[in-house]
C-alpha cells in the first residue's frame, strides 16, 4: 500500500515540506521551553519510560513514507519528550542501530541468493565496514551540530528539496 501510494515525486515533496513544517514547530516548542524553563535540568536517556519510548517509536513509523526521515521524526520525538538536542540524537541513533540492522538482516535472509550471486563475501564486509565508520563520524558531526545549531539548517534544506522536486515533476 505504502509503495502503491507514496512512492512518487508530490507524494515525497509533501513529506519533504510537512517533515520541514513539523521540524520547525517541534524547534520553536523547544527554544520556547528552554526559555521558559531555564532551571528546569533536562531528561536523560534513562529516565525514558516505556509510554515515552513507544511515542517516538510511533513517530518512527512516519519514516516508511519516503520523504520523511527516520532520525528527523526520532529526534523530533526526543524533544518532544524533554531530552536536550544532542540527547534526542543520540536516542535517534541508538534506536537506527536497531531499526537499520533488523531492515539489514531481513533483507539479506530475503535477498541472499543474489546479493551472493552478484557480490563478493569481501566487499560486503568491507562495505559494511565502510558504512559503519561513516554512520559513526555522522553521528559524532550531528550530535555536536544539533547541541549548538538545533534543527533550523535541516528545515531549510527540507524546504528546497520540496521546492526542487515540485520544479522537476511540473517542469514541462
Amino acid at each position: 500500500i505504502i509503495e502503491s501510494l507514496l512512492f512518487g515525486l508530490l507524494p515525497i515533496s509533501f513529506a519533504l515540506f510537512a517533515g520541514a513544517i513539523f521540524m520547525f514547530w517541534a524547534e520553536k516548542r523547544k527554544k520556547e521551553w528552554d526559555i521558559a524553563n531555564p532551571d528546569k535540568i533536562p531528561k536523560s536517556l534513562q529516565e525514558i519510560n516505556y509510554r515515552e519510548s513507544l511515542f517516538v517509536g510511533f513517530l518512527q513509523c512516519f519514516a516508511m513514507w519516503p520523504g520523511t526521515s527516520r532520525s528527523m521524526m526520532t529526534i523530533v520525538g526526543g524533544y518532544l519528550i524533554g531530552l536536550k538536542r544532542e540527547q534526542a540524537a543520540e536516542f535517534s541513533f541508538l534506536l537506527g542501530v536497531i531499526t537499520l540492522t533488523a531492515a539489514a538482516g531481513y533483507k539479506t535472509l530475503t535477498k541472499w541468493e543474489v546479493m551472493f550471486e552478484k557480490l563478493e563475501l569481501g566487499s560486503v564486509f568491507f562495505g559494511c565496514l565502510v558504512a559503519g565508520m561513516s554512520a559513526a563520524a555522522s553521528v559524532y558531526w550531528l550530535v555536536g551540530y544539533l547541541s549548538k545549531h538545533g534543527l533550523e539548517l535541516f528545515v531549510w534544506y527540507r524546504i528546497a528539496l520540496s521546492i526542487l522536486i515540485l520544479a522537476i515533476y511540473f517542469w514541462p
